[in-house]
């Protein structure tokens, strides 16, 4: 008993590192960042942090998987309603812009590589995957349903999921991100979806 009540004060104590800790990286990135300014904005000795991190490598890790995680967490509560496939579709890449819109880290550690740490690049790859997957399991309920004409489930996938990609950065932080997110995302469904030839 004594040592849950240990484990749980030291989740605590850990979960409210990271917390700080993602926004400080939010503010200054990472590499500006110290552990000093963790330490000193934690309120703690910064050799106190070792006891419940590495280096600031494994906090910045630590941050960019929790953003990660709150990302996967959003886009799967979109997969499980039971909605037709194109609002699907579109309840998808609204969710991912405006959730990607929150993560100040996730998105600078996979649109800048700010992060001059190795396990961005595994990360990117892990989560690419991931929405490729994401993306194919819609595609899939949009033909079963008779909705979509698609050949290769496995190519749309990632040819809609590197269009929103290239589209994060605009929609988030770039020329449009004071735009109305919805008319930009109905816009671009709408080319994904019946091109550009005049019908």
């Amino acid at each position: 008993m004594k040592n849950e009540n240990v484990n749980t004060k030291k989740d605590a104590v850990r979960e409210n590192i990271l917390t700080i800790a993602q926004d400080i990286f939010s503010k200054y990135g990472y590499k500006k960042t110290t552990l000093d300014d963790i330490a000193n904005a934690v309120r703690k000795g910064k050799s106190s942090l070792y006891y419940y991190f590495d280096s600031k490598e494994d906090i910045f890790q630590e941050v960019i998987k929790k953003e990660a995680d709150i990302l996967r967490q959003e886009l799967s509560k979109v997969l499980r309603k039971d909605t037709d496939p194109e609002d699907k579709l579109r309840d998808y890449i609204l969710t991912k812009i405006t959730t990607y819109r929150q993560l100040a880290n996730f998105y600078n550690a996979i649109e800048n590589d700010t992060a001059a740490v190795s396990f961005v690049e595994s990360m990117k790859a892990t989560y690419d995957q991931e929405e490729i997957r994401m993306m194919k399991r819609i595609l899939l309920d949009g033909a079963r349903r008779g909705r979509f004409a698609i050949q290769d489930f496995t190519l749309a996938a990632i040819g809609i999921t590197t269009a929103v990609k290239g589209l994060e950065m605009p929609l988030s932080a770039g020329t449009y991100k004071e735009s109305d997110l919805e008319k930009s995302v109905d816009a671009i469904l709408q080319i994904l979806c019946y091109g550009i030839m005049k019908r």
